[in-house]
């Protein structure tokens, strides 16, 4: 892991490894260190105190193979304990190292690659080599094109042609000693335009061509005008890049796998699916996980604002903190496949890189314009422009089009939606995903448990004919007995609470969707469910169609319940809106996407559900087993569709869908969702369609807005009617623009 290592655990002879001291070379157990020292990110161990005052970290050019330091004092490895019983030897010397380490954080964190002052015999200055190239460049040019004023001599125009050669040079330097972006186009198109302009103003200079003057001023504003536009796109893509950095860092934290009764530290990016790890209080989960034991309270997800309770069987995502509790889970996902770092750290799936609208901005920065210039040196030459001419027009188009605002502006829009995103706990599977997800003309929500809270209670109990509410619930509550769906468990509870025994029942049969038939007590068939199922079992409702259509409009559901072939009773149950429902159903709107409500209750109660949430689109009575045909059906219709639901309740409609959002699935071992949840908020499921709608639409226009002036003066100037030199100044005009309206909608997107 780039030369580091984490804590060894104890060899075969039974001791640490040791490591050459910082100061004097000698041996030292890291375990029994004198003093321990953070230097460059680096842990440093001295054998002595003497050692680590007399340490100069200048002299120190080679970082030794020890561990890199956590992003936060609750990472730090634990010492390897027995679940049951501690080593109290090998406990007491790792907690003095732990000591030494918790007294160390609580000094003044020095930043990435600097020194502490106080560890400094002078002051040093670290310098971005790139922005001295860059700004090299921009007065470069920028003087070669003030030097216009100085008349067409002779003497100004070879200053001119060397102040372009050196401003072209300065960009050919940066392009080939700077950090190159997943996001950036090919290093010989981000050079072709400088390089071609400063040879075309060199040669015809040399050759005292009468348009070596234009040419110089071609050169000139073809450096500047490139090289402001990479530094206006660096600074852009700045904070970004510090974000998915800094998630990485977070992830990269320390991990307590259990190895039969041990656990023993390791760094996180050393887990393996399907390991067992121990999380403490204080600590970060370092991998998703489903939990096997304990309960905690957790901060969901890197950054979270607030707290949720965990326990056994629920998922959780790397990054996620616990607060108080402890908990035993096994890794689902690790390394690169965690899903805080799909799409921000892995550069094979990293979505600013792989979004289709971004490689469409990387390929009209390089095919598209070297497509141009072939068109605009035609138009030269079908105009009789001299051959100098014909090439200025040429150079001057590809550097409007091929540049960094064109190559990076879609990028820019997708990397901060799938950062805005992971704020707010959403987790798109790829980047195809997230455009799938900003595509959909429908969101159909499955409405139990996701805009409905899914924990229905007994609101009401009629009795038809002579019989009593108590035998009603007896029967129902019977019926109900080895069922721990929401609504046997809210007919057992209502049925507790009025201290009624439940019945007798015998042989029950699961109808999903429909009910349950069985056998009372006294012999009598019974039959508890929907109106559907008393129509298939030719039982008459028609006696209480006026006390059903009433609750039914109220918003409830209606189970039905008849003995020996005749209707005795009804139950109507109430379930509450989850918060965030309504508000829900406005995220979606506010994007033209239009909410459908997908239910198996009545139509009456789909619709007052509808009412409430202002949905006007309703599919009601579906059974479970159809409610994915009821999907293909709206696809078949010409919609696009995205389902909102839960696994594996709704596993059929999901499966159905063009985008799958599921609620509380992130760091789950499911893979086939799209986009996985680490809330139960149905606020942050529409989010996620709002975002990518978004964030897909913003990428486009961003483009759009960069290309856009180039295109416009780049046809002016093939008919002569702007000069050739404003060609390449509209590229950065271009993306001055984009940038600006960047800056305008950061706030909106932050907020959803």
């Amino acid at each position: 892991m780039d030369g580091q290592q984490s804590i060894q655990p104890e060899g075969d002879a039974g001791r640490p490894t040791t490591l050459p001291c910082a100061g004097c070379g000698g041996p030292v157990d890291p375990l029994r260190a004198a003093r321990v020292a953070i230097f460059r990110e680096q842990f440093r161990y001295f054998c002595s105190v003497e050692c680590r005052e007399s340490f100069n970290p200048l002299a120190t050019q080679t970082p030794l193979p020890v561990p890199r330091r956590s992003t936060e004092v609750a990472s730090v490895p634990e010492p390897p304990h027995r679940i049951e019983r501690r080593d109290l030897a090998t406990a007491q010397a790792l907690a003095a190292v732990e000591s030494d380490i918790v007294e160390l954080a609580s000094a003044p964190v020095e930043e990435p690659g600097v020194v502490a002052a106080d560890e400094l015999p002078d002051v040093i200055v670290t310098t971005d080599v790139g922005v001295i190239l860059l700004g090299v460049a921009i007065c470069a040019g920028g003087l070669s094109a003030a030097l216009l004023l100085a008349g067409p001599s002779s003497m100004a125009t070879t200053a001119r042609v060397v102040l372009a050669v050196t401003a072209a040079a300065a960009l050919t330097a940066d392009a080939f000693t700077g950090d190159r972006s997943g996001t950036d186009h090919s290093l010989v198109a981000s050079i072709a335009a400088p390089v071609g302009a400063a040879v075309l103003a060199l040669v015809t200079r040399l050759m005292n061509h009468p348009a070596a003057n234009q040419a110089a001023t071609l050169a000139a504003i073809v450096a500047a005008s490139l090289a402001a536009t990479t530094w206006l796109m660096r600074r852009a893509l700045a904070p970004a890049e510090a974000e998915r950095l800094e998630i990485g860092r977070q992830l990269d934290c320390a991990a307590h796998r259990v190895v039969g009764e041990e656990v023993a530290p390791i760094r996180s990016l050393e887990l393996r699916p399907g390991e067992e790890i121990l999380i403490e209080a204080g600590h970060r989960v370092p991998a998703d996980a489903v939990i096997t034991a304990g309960t905690a309270r957790v901060r969901p997800w890197i950054g979270a604002r607030r707290t949720e309770t965990r326990s056994e069987g629920e998922s959780i995502v790397a990054g996620a903190e616990v607060i108080e509790g402890r908990l035993r889970a096994v890794t689902s996902w690790t390394g690169n496949d965690r899903a805080w770092m799909r799409l921000t750290n892995d550069f094979r799936r990293r979505a600013d890189v792989t979004a289709a609208i971004s490689r469409s901005g990387r390929m009209l920065a390089v095919q598209g314009a070297l497509l141009a210039a072939g068109v605009a040196a035609f138009i030269g030459f079908a105009s009789d422009l001299s051959w100098a001419g014909t090439l200025a027009l040429a150079i001057g188009v590809y550097a409007a089009i091929s540049h960094a605002g064109v190559a990076q502006i879609a990028g820019l829009h997708v990397g901060r939606t799938v950062l805005a995103a992971l704020r707010r706990g959403i987790a798109f599977r790829s980047a195809g995903v997230m455009d799938q997800t900003g595509s959909v003309t429908n969101v159909v929500f499955c409405a139990r448990g996701t805009l409905l809270m899914g924990e229905p209670e007994v609101a009401s109990i009629e009795a038809f004919g002579d019989n009593t509410q108590a035998r009603v619930l007896a029967l129902v509550a019977g019926a109900q007995a080895g069922a721990v769906h929401p609504v046997a468990i809210a007919v057992q509870r209502a049925a507790r609470a009025r201290d009624v025994r439940p019945d007798g029942v015998r042989s029950p049969t699961e109808l999903p969707g429909l009910g349950v038939t069985a056998v009372a007590a006294n012999g009598s068939p019974l039959v508890v469910g929907s109106r559907a199922l008393m129509l298939r079992e030719r039982i008459s409702v028609a006696t209480a169609e006026r006390h059903i259509t009433e609750l039914e409009g109220m918003g409830r559901t209606v189970m039905l319940v008849a003995l020996g072939g005749r209707l005795i009773g009804a139950l109507g149950l109430q379930d509450g809106l989850r918060p965030g429902a309504r508000a829900a159903v406005q995220h979606v709107l506010d994007v033209h996407v239009e909410p459908v409500l997908l239910s198996g209750d009545a139509r009456e109660t789909s619709e007052a559900l509808g009412r409430a949430l202002d949905i006007d689109h309703i599919r009601p009575e579906v059974l479970p087993t159809e409610r994915g045909a009821e999907v293909t059906r709206l696809k078949d219709a010409g919609a696009k569709v995205a389902v909102v639901g839960h696994s594996p309740t709704d596993d059929i409609a999901l499966s159905a869908a063009d985008a799958s959002i599921v609620l509380g699935s992130a760091g789950s071992t499911a893979a086939e969702w799209g986009v996985q949840l680490a809330s139960e908020d149905a606020r942050d499921a529409a989010l996620a369609v709002r975002l990518a709608a978004r964030g897909r639409a913003e990428a486009r226009l961003g483009l759009a807005i960069a290309v856009t002036p180039a295109l416009v003066v780049a046809t002016a100037a093939a008919f002569g009617l702007a000069p050739i030199a404003l060609i390449p100044a509209s590229g950065l005009l271009g993306t001055i623009a984009a940038l600006t309206r960047i800056r305008a909608l950061s706030e909106n997107i932050s907020d959803g």
